[in-house]
C-alpha cells in the first residue's frame, strides 16, 4: 500500500476541514469565488473514528438512496461518492437562500493505517453512512529465551 508522503498529509489535514463550510460564500457577491475547483456545495460532514481494531467513517448523507453510494479505497484514501436526486415539483417559488447540495456528492479521507480491505463493511442508516475499515494487525512481540 502506497503511503502519502507526512508534508502532503498534514497539507490534506489542514485543508480538509479549513475554511470553516460556508464562511467565504459572503463574499460571493462581490465575485470571489473558491479556487481549484473546490465545491463545498457537493460536500458533506463526516467523523473518523479511531478504535482498537477498525477505523470507522461516519458521512452524513440524508437524502441519498443505498444504491446510490459508492465507497471506493485506492492507496490510503477513501472515497465516498453519493448522488441526492432533487425532486422538482412545479411550482411558482423562489428561493430566498438555497443551501441544499443535489447532484453528485463526493469526500476524500486520508486513511492513517493500513486497512484489510477484504473485511470493509459499509451500511446506510437514517441517512448516516457507516464505513467499518478493519486495520490489519502489526505481529504481536515476542520475548524468546535464550538456551
Amino acid at each position: 500500500m502506497k503511503r502519502t508522503a507526512p508534508l502532503a498529509r498534514s497539507m490534506e489535514e489542514f485543508f480538509e476541514d479549513f475554511p470553516p463550510r460556508r464562511w467565504m460564500e459572503t463574499f460571493e457577491p462581490f465575485g470571489w469565488q473558491w479556487p481549484m475547483g473546490i465545491d463545498f456545495e457537493r460536500s458533506f460532514r463526516i467523523d473518523v473514528l479511531d478504535r482498537d481494531k477498525e477505523l470507522i467513517v461516519r458521512a452524513e448523507l440524508p437524502g441519498v438512496e443505498k444504491d446510490d453510494i459508492e465507497v471506493t479505497i485506492a492507496g490510503d484514501h477513501l472515497t465516498i461518492e453519493a448522488q441526492r436526486e432533487f425532486e422538482e415539483e412545479e411550482t411558482k417559488e423562489s428561493f430566498y437562500r438555497h443551501e441544499l447540495g443535489y447532484g453528485e456528492l463526493r469526500r476524500t479521507v486520508y486513511l492513517p493505517i493500513e486497512i484489510d480491505v477484504k473485511g470493509i463493511e459499509a451500511e446506510l442508516k437514517d441517512g448516516i453512512l457507516n464505513v467499518v475499515l478493519p486495520k490489519i494487525q502489526a505481529a504481536e512481540r515476542h520475548t524468546v529465551k535464550v538456551a
